[in-house]
């Protein structure tokens, strides 16, 4: 991985070169010889790189590393360098009293530009002389030539039919059929809480197959509450019964008098444990739990314990790597279904698809037995077919396919697998294997959230400007070129098809870790426990037992921290009061505990972040759940930083230091208790993305022209037409605001008029403008999120409604009329749509004759005065979700039974409707067996009967801004109804990955 070490010299090398202080310097020619010098070596590297995996010598592993060392000085003398620059352009930006006039700077600039000057040019020598050295090296030892490339690395052109692989139709029908009728039961044979077990060796295809399974609608009419719990390794027992609770309360909603009995009955003040409370929601309820992963005897008692058995026919899907005899205390009445490799006819068909897509097969392909060479080498395991169709779809000539085929067998026989994978990540072009190895950086079972891993790639340096498109556009490119190739799994799609959730496999993640570490390009550790932080350049910390780690107090080379641990559960939602943190991640924690003090004031397990101090290069500082109340003021001084991101810790404020970072892109403070930042800060122009959870927001008068997200801000000022920070911030592509009163709709609906570039937005607020829905600057926007009554509504009843790419609108409290609802009809992309809280006025909601024709998803939540549901012929044709929650006083639902594609329907507390279905619509309710009321289990409800979240897409993925929360907590808490752009309601999770927030 030398190569992906020199390629990002070289790329910091070019921008240094194009930098005016270079001019200013005189430092040009040093820096192109040296340049130079380094494409040469860079040309040996990539072919060695490939050499060292198979044939590779101590002197060959010794000639890369020495290049790596070389390349790692050459980084260190540039950022050193701009380290030097920039102080000095720092402490220039601070002398602006009037005793510091033009001609003190221009002095001790002159004299800065010797010194600095002086200092490159050395360290430019030195580094020239060693790769001297090492050419020479070469020869002297005979060191042997390397071949460049046998192929050409390519990028791939995307489809989104490659993402559906069709796996289980194509090859596991028989058992997907096999087990939906064992789930199923419909003959009621097996009654008690039965025990279905998927087994096979990792990449066998257990995940996808039973993420097909939870997703398929008859299994989902089945029961009435779903769950998926993945179960990563080294994480609590409390974490796997919070994820479950987390999905089954958001959907069976609890009762409030039962939650207040149930608090009164311990007696203590406290509300109930989470295990209780979680099996009292589950109880009388038919439920599918999914398992995935390793499970410990004494949590699987544990966990079915939890889990009430009331012959109900409930099942559990329980996915391992385990043997049979291994799980057979699980649930021996039940025999598991143990997946072996795909036959040859199974696996050139999803090969074939990987490859080709629906396009049928050139006949040459099949002339030379490339099929049969395929299943030979990849033994027919479904992973590794996949990935290897990734490496030959960018090859175009059968010639390239022999040449790579070749490299997987030796004699007719195939390599190790783990060659496919070396082989996958050799073929990357060089600008994603940097990319591809960064997943190494996040836990294994994580889904991460593209936006965030985007941002991170933009930080580090990753991604190359390109003509025409934002950086965010450039590393969305390099993802989906990851997610062509096999290496990235698709996990959702939002209602436009855009990439919502990704992950890796775990074989996949096991391969990045061993490479990040014997390239150095990465250090992983589940505590601080650092060998030797003088040498380490990125660092991830996974700690999901304790939320405080003792890190070292000094990494001098280090440029990025990566940081996730066990969060902070007074954060979370399920509790009715604040609650103490567990579990107690420190001695003296554990000492107070045991002393029966609960007085966590005097704590001093607060983390200091010292070792910022000694840690001048970093670019990237990412720390999610580490217990941090401030940051130190030194924080300042780390002039490189470009991305910092503080979530889900005790930080209540930031010091003021921070506006000294002019080179930071992104600041991250989601779930903390943030609310103000120093005014300098929205001086910095670098700014790309602002998240917070209620941050204030001033009235600031520099254009930030490079800011596309702002989220989670507050006006804290009344706002004038010519008095507005947002008129200042015209490139916005994602905006939510909260706390807009009639003080600031004017400057607000002025400021709108101005964003041309707007995808998102989101407002809260007791009044909002309505002149976004006829605002033809409004063009872009494709996600839609108002809180508040909407000012003026009557007055843009007569124009038309611009929004063509709108594809999801959730309007709360905002009065809406029936004209109103006639205008969005003729809306020609809105795929989901929610209506909550009085959002509609009229006592009949009709959608007329050919209104909303791209409408999937519907909800309407307490719509107080709703009497009337009125589906006109040829209205809503593709609507397959339909979710009524509290409407009371609706009792006539007309025009459901034309619709071909309803397949959910879901009643919540609206036990009147229900009985009327029951009487005067039987066609409806055996179509949809899909009622549910919660608070009246036994009413004699179709059996099955269930309910899903809308807004939540069936998961689409073909095998499968990091992480945060488990897999049932992606619900925002804190400010009602805001929604970030990357954090969106996912309540169950769809498959393969222990679900941890991304928030990126």
């Amino acid at each position: 991985m030398a190569d992906a070490g020199v390629t990002g010299v070289a790329a910091k090398l070019g921008e240094l070169a194009a930098a005016e202080a270079t001019a200013l310097l005189r430092v040009d020619a040093e820096i192109r010889s040296l340049r130079r010098k380094l494409a040469y070596l860079q040309a040996l590297v990539r072919g060695a790189d490939r050499a060292r995996r198979g044939r590779a010598n101590e002197l060959l592993l010794l000639w890369l590393r020495e290049t790596r060392e070389v390349a790692f000085e050459v980084e260190d003398a540039v950022d050193e360098f701009h380290l030097r620059v920039e102080a000095f352009h720092l402490s220039a930006k601070g002398r602006r009293g009037w005793w510091h006039g033009a001609a003190f700077n221009l002095v001790q600039g002159l004299a800065t530009q010797v010194v600095v000057r002086h200092g490159l040019s050395n360290q430019i020598v030195k580094i020239n002389e060693r790769i001297d050295e090492l050419n020479q090296n070469k020869e002297t030892y005979a060191i042997e030539s390397f071949p460049s490339e046998t192929w050409n690395s390519s990028s791939i052109e995307t489809d989104p039919e490659w993402y559906e692989d069709g796996y289980v139709e194509d090859s596991r029908q028989s058992e997907f059929t096999t087990l939906k009728d064992q789930i199923i039961d419909k003959e009621k044979i097996v009654c008690h809480r039965a025990v279905t077990s998927i087994l096979g060796e990792c990449g066998i295809g257990k995940k996808t197959l039973a993420r097909k399974l939870y997703n398929d609608p008859d299994i989902m009419r089945n029961f009435e509450v779903h769950a998926w719990v993945c179960l990563p390794p080294h994480i609590r027992f409390t974490d796997y019964v919070e994820t479950m609770y987390k999905q089954v309360s958001s959907e069976v909603p609890e009762a409030p008098e039962k939650v207040g009995k149930a608090s009164l009955a311990t007696g203590d003040g406290e509300t109930i444990s989470k295990e209780r409370k979680l099996r009292e929601l589950m109880q009388n309820r038919r439920y599918l739990v999914v398992l995935d992963g390793l499970v410990e005897i004494s949590d699987w008692n544990s966990l079915l314990d939890v889990l009430p058995d009331e012959n109900n026919c409930s099942r559990i899907l329980l996915t391992t790597r385990l043997s049979v005899k291994e799980i057979n205390h699980m649930d021996p009445r039940i025999a598991p279904l143990e997946l072996g490799c795909l036959e040859t006819i199974h696996g050139q068909q999803l090969f074939c698809r990987r490859v080709f897509g629906a396009k049928k097969p050139p006949e040459i392909y099949k002339c030379k037995a490339y099929y049969d060479k395929v299943h030979n080498i990849s033994t027919g395991l479904p992973l590794a077919i996949i990935v290897l169709a990734g490496v030959l779809r960018s090859k175009v000539i059968p010639a390239e396919w022999d040449e790579v085929l070749e490299q997987l067998e030796t004699n007719g026989q195939p390599k190790p697998l783990g060659r496919i994978w070396s082989l996958a990540f050799d073929d990357l072009p060089h600008h994603l294997k940097s990319c591809f190895l960064y997943f190494a950086s996040m836990s294994e079972n994580i889904i991460v959230y593209p936006d965030r891993l985007v941002r991170l790639w933009i930080a580090e340096g990753f991604v190359v400007p390109k003509k025409g498109k934002t950086l965010e556009e450039v590393g969305f490119d390099y993802l989906k070129d990851l997610v062509s190739r096999g290496l990235v799994q698709v996990m959702d799609k939002d209602a436009g098809g855009r990439i919502k959730l990704v992950a890796i496999h775990n074989l996949l993640h096991a391969f990045l870790e061993s490479e990040a570490r014997d390239s150095g390009f990465l250090e992983i550790h589940h505590q601080a426990n650092v060998l030797n932080p003088n040498a380490v350049r990125r660092l991830a910390v996974h700690n999901y037992v304790d939320s405080f780690v003792n890190i070292p107090n000094e990494f001098p080379k280090l440029r990025s921290l990566l940081c996730d641990f066990a969060e902070d559960q007074r954060s979370s939602t399920i509790y009715e009061s604040p609650q103490p943190h567990t579990p107690w991640g420190s001695f003296a924690e554990m000492c107070l505990r045991a002393c029966g003090s609960s007085d966590r004031a005097g704590l001093k397990t607060i983390h200091g972040l010292h070792f910022l101090q000694g840690s001048r290069f970093l670019r990237v500082i990412d720390l999610n759940g580490l217990k941090i109340q401030k940051l130190p003021n030194e924080i300042g001084s780390i002039i490189h930083l470009r991305y910092l991101g503080i979530r889900n810790s005790n930080l209540e404020e930031l010091p003021s230091s921070i506006s000294k970072l002019d080179n930071l892109q992104t600041l991250d403070v989601r779930r903390t208790n943030v609310r103000r930042v120093v005014d300098e800060f929205w001086e910095i122009e670098a700014l790309r993305h602002v998240l917070a959870e209620k941050i204030l927001l001033p009235d600031c008068r520099v254009s930030l022209n490079n800011l596309m997200t702002l989220d989670g801000a507050e006006p804290s000022h009344p706002w004038h037409d010519q008095i507005c920070p947002l008129n200042y911030m015209l490139c916005l592509r994602s905006l939510s605001l909260s706390g807009i009163s009639e003080t600031h709709t004017k400057a607000l609906s002025a400021a709108l008029r101005k964003m041309e570039f707007l995808v998102n937005l989101n407002l809260y607020g007791e009044v909002l403008p309505s002149t976004m829905f006829t605002d033809s600057s409004m063009r872009r926007l494709q996600v839609l999120v108002l809180h508040g009554r909407l000012e003026d509504l009557d007055a843009s009843q007569s124009d038309r409604y611009v929004m063509p790419n709108l594809t999801m609108l959730h309007l709360h409290r905002s009065e809406l009329s029936q004209p109103f609802v006639d205008k969005l009809a003729v809306l020609p992309c809105i795929a989901e749509m929610e209506l909550s809280y009085c959002s509609f006025s009229g006592a009949t909601l009709v959608f007329s004759e050919r209104g909303f024709q791209s409408l999937r998803k519907l909800k309407l939540i307490n719509l107080c005065a709703l009497e009337e549901l009125v589906v006109e012929p040829g209205a809503v044709p593709m609507l397959s979700v339909l979710a009524m929650h509290d409407c009371s006083r609706l009792k006539v639902l007309t025009g459901l039974n034309d619709l071909e594609h309803l397949q959910e329907l879901a009643l919540y507390n609206m036990d009147v409707l229900v009985d009327t279905l029951k009487l005067a619509d039987e066609k409806l309710c055996d179509q949809i067996k899909c009622l549910t009321t919660p608070t009246k289990v036994d009413r004699g409800v179709l059996a099955g009967s269930w309910l899903r979240k809308l807004g939540i897409p069936a998961m689409t993925s073909s095998v499968g801004a990091a992480p945060e929360l488990p897999c049932g907590d992606l619900e925002r808490t804190g400010s009602v109804g805001r929604k970030a752009t990357d954090d969106i309601e996912v309540h169950y999770s769809s498959g393969g990955a222990w679900t941890r927030l991304a928030q990126v």
